[in-house]
């Protein structure tokens, strides 16, 4: 695969706007080359919801951030940059939670479906997830291990894992004013684990 097959193609068209076309095209094939490499280390017999998060979520800023590095950038300014492009994501996504957000019993229907969700988009192989309520005024899970959090470590950049977990702020922002998200921590910030509330509005 190729980043222009993930949900990050519009990167080549950034990377030429921000940094000019001779070095904007270096970086982005050197993106291109690292996600390539990333996406055919993968164990293609893994989850198929696994499958997913690392091709499309995953690996594309992933290959964007070493990308950044190799080009001399340090590590605070390449941040900034990824984090710019992870944000056009969560606002894709935050748009789809506020249409959501739009049908009536908004959080009954969310509360009831939010389990089995978990179990398929989220499953055992790639995060410990521990239930702690959901009911009618709050649901709340804890993650005790993560898979994103553990391939930064594995590939030398856990400081790239808060980028992703900021995402979850952007895009849950869009249930308000029926559903609230809150969160005390992260595993990408130094947390003991990640903590997701949502709570009626």
């Amino acid at each position: 695969m190729r980043i222009s097959e993930t949900p990050f193609s519009f990167l080549e068209t950034d990377c030429l706007s921000i940094f000019g076309d001779e070095e904007g095209r270096s970086i982005y094939r050197a993106a291109d080359l690292v996600y390539s490499r990333l996406e055919s280390e993968m164990d293609h017999e893994c989850n198929e919801a696994i499958r997913n998060h690392l091709q499309m979520k995953l690996f594309p800023p992933m290959a964007y951030y070493k990308a950044l590095l190799s080009a001399g950038y340090d590590k605070a300014k390449a941040l900034d940059y990824v984090r710019r492009e992870e944000r056009r994501t969560a606002e894709k996504k935050k748009q789809s939670m506020a249409k959501m957000v739009k049908l009536p019993f908004a959080y009954s229907i969310y509360r009831l479906g939010v389990r089995k969700f978990m179990e398929k988009n989220f499953p055992k192989e790639g995060w410990k997830t521990e239930w702690i309520r959901c009911d009618g005024k709050e649901i709340h899970f804890n993650l005790h291990s993560c898979i994103y959090h553990d391939l930064c470590n594995k590939y030398g950049c856990p400081e790239l894992c808060a980028v992703y977990c900021e995402n979850d702020d952007i895009s849950f922002s869009g249930l308000r004013p029926k559903i609230r998200f809150e969160r005390n921590g992260t595993l990408g910030n130094g947390a003991g684990w990640c903590d997701f509330h949502f709570k009626k509005g």
